[in-house]
């Protein structure tokens, strides 16, 4: 008796091109170039999206309140004198 093939689906993503230092293939699905978010020319790019958000909530927060801490500052400063 002959095993059944193993039927891949059309529809399944290629998998990333980049090979490891061991030799192992990056089992991510790939992005059109052949590498996936995190091997690609633009990986950064890709992957820091969240990071740089979030980055620039912590700056807008800080541009917020800069002016109410300057304050806070001054005026504990000027209780202490």
């Amino acid at each position: 008796m002959e095993p059944h093939p193993t039927i891949q689906s059309p529809i399944a993503a290629p998998q990333c091109l980049h090979l490891s230092r061991s030799g192992q293939r990056c089992q991510r699905p790939a992005f059109e170039d052949g590498f996936c978010e995190l091997h690609g020319r633009d990986a950064v790019w890709r992957f820091n999206t969240a990071a740089r958000r979030r980055l620039f909530a912590v700056l807008l927060g800080a541009a917020i309140l800069w002016p109410i801490l300057v304050d806070l500052y001054r005026a504990i400063r000027h209780l202490r004198h």
